[in-house]
């Protein structure tokens, strides 16, 4: 479970980092885009053991929409082989 705070925010140079809150297993993440996010604690230690940046919905959402518009351009002026 993901929530946002829209309201309060960080200066624009923080970089995204992860604290431990005391509500159960949740746990806040300060996103680079100045939104506090909580995030399931065993989310958050998966994401890290991967190698991945936490970061809030809005800003996973823009990163995966610009890389499907890359790949689309990429692939956009290859036409497929006629297998027959």
């Amino acid at each position: 479970m993901v929530t946002v705070n829209a309201f309060r925010q960080l200066p624009n140079s923080c970089n995204t980092v992860f604290n431990v809150a005391g509500r159960g297993r949740m746990g806040t993440i300060y996103c680079r885009c100045g939104r506090i996010v909580s995030m399931d604690s065993a989310i958050m230690k998966m994401k890290l053991s991967m190698g991945k940046e936490l970061e809030c919905p809005l800003c996973r959402n823009g990163r995966i929409s610009k890389d499907i518009e890359d790949i689309n351009m990429h692939f956009d002026g290859i036409e497929e082989e006629d297998f027959f």
